[in-house]
């Protein structure tokens, strides 16, 4: 769609809006413009952003309600028809409990929840679990919001935190991430919220991939303090496993990869490279000792070659003594 058109759109809403402010007007003019502009995919389809997902079944007002957060509505119509509670869209199979947590329509989550709302169902396109989503960014999150409050909401309800995501063809998120694992970068209270809600920090996909590898490479080469947290909770302060080996996952897998092919925790934090008088170099020296307490011997593995390459460069008097102590 022209870029000019929806600038065009946007402003005659706002104008409408500050004549309709009354009664929520305003709200319900926004709704439906956002609804129009995000409306289709290129083939025509609703995108399940959209509530029009919903048009022409049996959910469509309770839907309606759930957008915009008209809470004693929604109460209302599941009373009368509670078989709406766990509807499932034609389409993508989406709960308006999945939908409200994609759209952060977060009074709406709360009131579908004390309704009665089952948190454990997944949608049948992705098989992505409302609580997947919470774990990672939501979909109309250009903020990187990190506020764990949706999860916390659902794991009071009873969202199941090792209800995995089943995934689609070539999609980018392996088939089997687990919350916890999609929680990495997200905010680090929806880690620690996981992880005290039972999700198995060990837990491997198909790939061999883990809460702790994923975090690893979060923590690194050259990441911010923020990044590194993840890896020293859940490797430090949990003792995830980090002794044993993984594979390429088959969505990043490149023609001539040897699908085999063996790597290992230990490579990913030899690549982490910062400062030795740095609080991330600290950070490192807690996971790497870690590390030995499981039988890997870090300072034993040898420096890949790229990396040893930067280090000539970064440190080209003294990088001899710090490939010793990094």
């Amino acid at each position: 769609m022209d870029k000019k058109f929806i600038v065009a759109i946007l402003i005659f809403a706002s104008i409408i809006c500050s004549c309709y402010w009354v009664n929520g007007g305003s709200t319900y003019i926004i709704n439906n413009v956002i609804d129009y502009i995000s409306s289709k995919t290129n083939n025509g389809e609703y995108k399940i952003i959209n509530i029009n997902i919903y048009r022409n079944t049996p959910a469509w007002k309770l839907a309606l309600a759930v957008r915009d957060e008209k809470t004693e509505t929604i109460e209302k119509i599941i009373k009368d028809n509670e078989e709406l509670l766990n509807y499932q869209d034609p389409k993508y199979g989406a709960t308006l409990l999945l939908w409200a947590v994609g759209m952060e329509k977060y009074k709406s989550a709360e009131t579908l929840l004390k309704c009665g709302a089952d948190p454990n169902i997944a949608s049948t396109s992705e098989g992505e679990t409302p609580l997947f989503q919470a774990a990672g960014f939501s979909w109309i999150d250009n903020d990187a919001k990190n506020d764990p409050k949706y999860v916390k909401l659902l794991l009071s309800y009873g969202a199941d935190p090792n209800k995995n995501y089943v995934g689609k063809d070539h999609d980018i998120i392996e088939e089997g991430t687990s919350p916890l694992m999609h929680s990495i970068i997200c905010g680090i209270e929806k880690t620690k919220a996981l992880v005290e809600a039972g999700a198995d920090i060990n837990y491997k996909t198909k790939s061999g991939h883990t809460a702790g590898i994923k975090a690893l490479h979060a923590g690194g080469p050259n990441a911010t303090l923020e990044g590194m947290q993840y890896a020293y909770y859940l490797i430090v302060e949990k003792k995830a496993k980090v002794n044993e080996a993984y594979y390429a996952t088959e969505n990043v897998t490149m023609p001539g990869d040897d699908p085999n092919e063996k790597f290992y925790p230990v490579d990913i934090l030899r690549n982490w490279i910062y400062e030795l008088d740095s609080e991330e170099y600290k950070i490192k020296m807690e996971i790497v000792k870690e590390f030995n307490n499981q039988g890997v011997k870090y300072w034993e593995t040898k420096i890949p070659e790229y990396r040893l390459k930067l280090i000539k460069k970064t440190y080209p008097d003294t990088w001899e003594e710090y490939i010793k102590k990094y």
